[in-house]
């Protein structure tokens, strides 16, 4: 005998976000794409979610249709999202939840009823009957929608250990996972565009122990009728905003309103960098051939040398600051910083027979401060271009470990107290057991042991003929006034007249003159994106809106006309 669950009551409960974007500007006009497509959206039933919660009635096989007043209550939730793929096909995924209460037969050694619970998950596919008989021309216009779906899922069955059921037959007290079935009928009627009213009649099968009972019978077998509404997800009508196209584009640029750049009256640049030199357990002699120090004495030689580019280049400062780490007596980090940046100076001063006075030595006995920020941007730190990372030497482990960061707070506090530095090494020491200690001294700590430098210097007025070399080779000693008298050295236009002006921009990358003339430059070999783009770092005057003006204009987005080779812009 089929048994029968009923849903009395189903209230829908459900939320839809839909975004259409218009794009439109002054200079655009709207237009409303219709398509074949579009018509054949209309009638498919777009996204829908439903959300089911209420009561029904719940009982199996055994109990008799005639005894259905007596059918116990029960709690249920269903949840399902779908859609159309065409007028008549679609798809439906539904979720159900239900708390239920059974009787097993008539007479039973108990009238009262235990609670178990299921849960099922089941894909359905759909076939719209209503649309199938009225044909295409009546679709869009139907109220009434009568939908048949068929579907597989699987059901999880829990709560049979908790409480004794009401039935005389065996039964499972085991949770249950079980395949299932289902088949039935969805009718709706269209309150409004969004909004439908309906009912819903399904028959599941179940194999047997559904409700922990296995009474002879190779299946369970329920049946519910649901009812409630239905809420469609349906976008707005598809509105296309279209650039107007103007049919005079501007082909010939006009003659473009470059700007010379201010002379530099004294060029003077600076490099800056790290040293990492490598020295003997407390020792201060500069060893070139120890460990790392080939390739970081050649680093050094390699910013002094690009400083000295030009032999009337000259060097004006050569700052030198050197640090030691905070792992020995602070006296002797005085001592080996000291000396160790002496040694630094010496070594250049011997390489490059510069003059004493060129040099400015100072130093810190222990670099508390970049250990502190180490510690302290433990998230943020970046894997290139960091201090940390100057040389694949002393690329300490990609992943700070869970013991350092676990007590970053307090080995901050311990570093930031005022105290004596040796007694303050003594309490990191004692964090966290030592291990982070460790882990800092042996990863950390090597990269606190450094010589930062500075390398002042002044570059003379070049030659337009020497500065169309220097500009590709060394545009760090050209002013922007001199990369610009290069570029007029050139047929505007050319490929060398556009060098110049992109290097400017790259040398100088946030001047505003140098974005103006670099956006000219792209604008006259209409490379109109990159031109938007420097012209947005421009000054905004009259010259950069006339510039902008040209560009509208050579994408055909304003009506315009030449005078004298000037572009004017006709109002519509």
């Amino acid at each position: 005998m089929i048994s029968m669950r009923l849903f009395a009551f189903s209230v829908i409960a459900l939320c839809s976000l839909s975004v259409h974007a218009q794009v439109g500007s002054d200079d655009t006009f709207r237009l409303s794409a219709r398509s074949d497509s579009d018509s054949i959206n209309k009638l498919r039933d777009p996204f829908y979610v439903q959300l089911f919660g209420g009561i029904n009635k719940s009982a199996n096989e055994n109990l008799p249709w005639t005894e259905f007043s007596g059918y116990p209550w029960s709690l249920g939730a269903f949840l399902a999202v779908g859609r159309e793929v065409s007028p008549l096909w679609g798809w439906r995924v539904a979720l159900r939840l239900n708390h239920n209460k059974s009787r097993n037969v008539q007479e039973c050694e108990s009238k009262d009823v235990y609670g178990w619970n299921n849960v099922g998950l089941f894909g359905d596919a759909t076939f719209d009957v209503s649309d199938a008989w009225r044909g295409k021309s009546r679709r869009s216009a139907a109220k009434f929608n009568l939908k048949a779906f068929a579907g597989i899922g699987a059901v999880y069955t829990w709560g049979f250990d908790k409480v004794p059921l009401s039935y005389t037959h065996p039964y499972s007290r085991s949770s249950k996972l079980l395949p299932a079935v289902r088949a039935g009928v969805t009718a709706t009627w269209r309150l409004s565009d969004r909004w439908r009213v309906g009912a819903e009649l399904s028959h599941t099968l179940f194999e047997d122990h559904f409700n922990g009972v296995k009474a002879g019978a190779p299946i369970d077998m329920r049946t519910n009728l649901k009812v409630g509404l239905t809420y469609l997800l349906i976008k707005k009508e598809r509105v296309r905003t279209l650039p107007v196209v103007r049919l005079n584009k501007l082909k010939h640029c006009p003659p473009l309103p470059l700007i010379m750049p201010d002379p530099e009256d004294n060029k003077m640049r600076q490099i800056q960098g790290h040293a990492f030199l490598d020295f003997p357990v407390n020792e201060t002699v500069i060893y070139p051939d120890y460990r790392n120090n080939p390739a970081e004495l050649a680093k050094i030689r390699a910013s002094i040398d690009s400083a000295l580019f030009d032999k009337s280049v000259v060097i004006t400062a050569i700052s030198l600051h050197g640090y030691a780490s905070p792992e020995s007596p602070y006296s002797n980090n005085t001592r080996l910083a000291k000396g160790r940046t002496e040694a630094l100076k010496n070594y250049v001063q011997r390489h490059y027979h510069f003059d004493n006075k060129v040099f400015k030595t100072t130093f810190t006995p222990e670099d508390w401060e970049n250990l502190t920020g180490f510690l302290t941007n433990l998230e943020d730190r970046k894997v290139k271009g960091d201090f940390w990372y100057d040389t694949p030497n002393f690329v300490e482990t990609p992943e700070v470990p869970a013991v350092v960061a676990e007590h970053r707070d307090e080995l901050l506090k311990v570093i930031g107290r005022q105290m004596d530095p040796d007694a303050k090494e003594e309490l990191l020491k004692k964090v966290g057991g030592g291990e982070p200690y460790q882990w800092l001294l042996a990863h950390v700590y090597p990269g606190l042991r450094h010589t930062d430098y500075i390398i002042d210097y002044e570059v003379k007025p070049f030659p337009v003929k020497q500065a169309r070399r220097l500009i590709y080779t060394h545009p760090e000693g050209l002013s922007m006034e001199e990369m610009f008298k290069v570029a007029e050295s050139y047929d505007e236009g050319t490929e060398d007249w556009t060098d110049a002006l992109l290097i400017a921009v790259k040398q100088y990358p946030d001047d505003p003159t140098a974005n103006f003339n670099a956006a000219c430059a792209c604008v006259k070999t209409k490379r109109l994106k990159d031109a938007k783009r420097y012209l947005s770092k421009a000054a905004n005057d009259d010259r950069t809106e006339y510039v902008g003006n040209i560009i509208k204009a050579m994408e055909g987005q304003i009506n315009w006309r030449l005078e004298n080779k000037r572009l004017i812009v006709v109002e519509d």
